[in-house]
């Protein structure tokens, strides 16, 4: 898969909602969690680590990365970005489930604005998103079909992960 800047990451469905975030919200810890992204805040500045947008409301991003013999799924980083930004990561869920496209119309945006701000980041064209798209779903639905072992690596926490 051709690297962009800007890139769209679907998490397998067999570790959707298995993530450091929801483990700190389903054991009672989301105050770890508020302090994780003080600490990107102080780290990184308030702008979005891809495209750089400042002024905007920062949502953390959980970066993986996944061994496809051992399916072992690692967390590596994470990383504040503008919405825009997280949405193309979760593209799967914004622009092709409902709950998903009824919440990107509410913010008023559509499956194009996700696109015009794909091409912008990485200066390419529609034709080279829809490539990438159409790899990063084939990506998914191979790796949907495993059960995955997490890593929180460096954030590790005791009983989090499998």
């Amino acid at each position: 898969m051709r690297k962009f800047k800007l890139m769209i990451e679907l998490v397998p469905a067999t570790v959707w909602y298995s993530s450091l975030y929801h483990y700190y919200k389903d054991n009672g810890q989301l105050e770890k969690w508020r302090k994780l992204k003080e600490e990107l805040f102080r780290k990184e500045g308030r702008r979005c680590w891809i495209c750089g947008k400042e002024g905007v409301r920062l949502e953390a991003h959980e970066f993986w990365e996944y061994d496809d013999i051992n399916h072992v799924q690692r967390l590596v980083a994470i990383h504040h970005l503008c919405s825009l930004c997280h949405k193309i990561k979760h593209i799967g869920f914004w622009c092709y489930t409902d709950e998903g496209s009824m919440q990107l119309a509410r913010e008023g945006l559509t499956r194009e604005d996700l696109i015009e701000h794909f091409c912008r980041v990485n200066n390419c064209t529609r034709a080279d998103f829809e490539e990438h798209e159409r790899e990063a779903f084939r990506i998914w639905r191979e790796r949907s079909l495993y059960e995955w072992k997490q890593d929180f690596g460096k954030y590790a926490v005791e009983g989090g992960g499998s």
